[in-house]
């Protein structure tokens, strides 16, 4: 099969930056760059760093900038509704410290988050060459061309971990606003402690909210309070290709759900159709979860209960496809209580994100759920106050929303030029 010319010229190109990388290496005699090369991924929300780590996998990906050879700054520059610009900076540390430059790649309006996604990935790997070539990982890199071939990987050499892949984070803050007629105040913290491992992954996740409303009529004031909080965990296993087990366990505290205190622990099963590796780009699971919990309302629920345990079993079904042509999300979830089957819930969702045809795109998305499990809500009729500001749960027999937009782009495809005056 004849290459292309384009495809000739990156190869060539791509080719001369690695030798000219390792050249640097072997003229500065005493600098090694050691068995791994470390990177910062320093993206914003729409980019998809797993997505990144899964095609680039020769490398070692760190969470703080201090602790990597080579951090990576992505920006995106939108040009109105042509299309988006992705600036990418590669800035070295260490011996790295003089190799800094940047690449732009343009993302037109028309096209889809996978080809975006894979348009700024081809970037950072063009990005990543010269530090590679400089590297003694380089024996195990590939460059590769437009031509067919086979699909090489490389791993990266196991990593010396103090904190035993252990990353924690806090967070903690409140709000306060104030009217002559009315005054709120808004409480938070939580902690969430992940340990992930392509064999295991923990979380650990304590959480709580505090929420006061005020209402002054006259000489009255009504008052609106809320709590809620609680600890989430689980621990997953990975069994193979396809196969996951793991446990959850959640304590839950709301006024809101007429709960003091809920304490449930659920062993789980799942299976995927497609490798898990694959999951940046398509997924089907089917998962099994059985339930076991004790639950303390506040108030007496419709079923004569100050607390009970319940026995409950939930079978999901879910898929997630990121293609070309677009994205599409869905599930499906069965859940019922083993001592009444008629305590149940069905939950059906989905998300469409379609490319009809250049320049123009659907999105729809829709939820609805049965409900038939509300457990806790309380015997005692809600007040009229209760009600307007939303202190306790209702009873409802059924969700449903739903959204759709068209959008159709036209016009130059060659817009894509960075252009900051003004812009602040």
């Amino acid at each position: 099969m004849e290459i292309s010319p384009k495809a000739r010229v990156l190869f060539f190109v791509m080719l001369a930056v690695i030798i000219i990388g390792n050249s640097s290496v072997i003229n500065a005699g005493n600098q090694d760059a050691g068995n791994s090369l470390s990177v910062f991924l320093d993206l914003p929300g729409q980019a998809d760093a797993d997505f990144i780590r899964q095609e680039i996998p020769v490398v070692e990906y760190v969470r703080d900038r201090a602790q990597a050879d080579i951090h990576i700054i992505m920006s995106i520059h939108p040009a109105g509704a042509a299309g988006s610009t992705y600036t990418i900076s590669f800035i070295g540390r260490g011996i790295y410290q003089d190799k800094d430059y940047q690449l732009s790649y343009w993302a037109p309006a028309s096209d889809t988050f996978d080809q975006t996604r894979r348009g700024y990935t081809r970037k950072i790997k063009m990005g990543l060459a010269p530090f590679i070539g400089a590297a003694s990982i380089s024996d195990r890199m590939v460059i590769e061309y437009l031509a067919p071939g086979p699909e090489i990987t490389a791993k990266a050499e196991p990593v010396r971990d103090p904190w035993n892949y252990w990353i924690i984070e806090s967070y903690g803050g409140g709000s306060y606003s104030r009217e002559e007629t009315r005054n709120s105040l808004h409480l938070r913290y939580g902690i969430f402690a992940d340990r992930i491992t392509a064999e295991r992954k923990t979380r650990l996740r304590p959480y709580g909210n505090y929420y006061e409303r005020n209402f002054i009529t006259g000489d009255t004031t009504i008052t609106s309070t809320s709590v809620r909080g609680g600890f989430d965990s689980y621990h997953i296993i990975s069994l193979g290709d396809h196969w996951g087990v793991g446990a959850f366990g959640d304590i839950f505290i709301s006024t809101f759900h007429n709960l003091n205190f809920s304490g449930e622990i659920s062993p789980a099963i799942e299976y995927s159709l497609f490798p898990y590796r694959e999951a940046t780009r398509r997924s089907i699971t089917l998962a099994w979860r059985f339930g076991l919990g004790y639950y303390d309302y506040v108030e007496e629920t419709i079923f004569d209960k100050t607390e009970e345990f319940l026995y409950g079993q939930a079978l999901v079904l879910s898929a997630d496809f990121r293609q070309p042509w677009g994205n599409i999300r869905a599930g499906l979830t069965g859940f019922h209580h083993f001592h009444d089957f008629r305590s149940n819930r069905t939950e059906l969702s989905g998300v469409l994100n379609l490319r009809i045809v250049e320049g123009l795109a659907l999105n729809l998305s829709a939820s609805f759920n049965l409900i038939n499990d509300l457990v806790a809500i309380p015997k005692a009729d809600l007040s009229l106050e209760e009600i307007l500001l939303e202190q306790r749960r209702r009873a409802s027999s059924y969700e449903f929303s739903a959204n759709v937009g068209l959008s159709y782009t036209f016009g130059s495809r060659v817009t894509g030029v960075f252009n900051p005056r003004l812009s602040h």
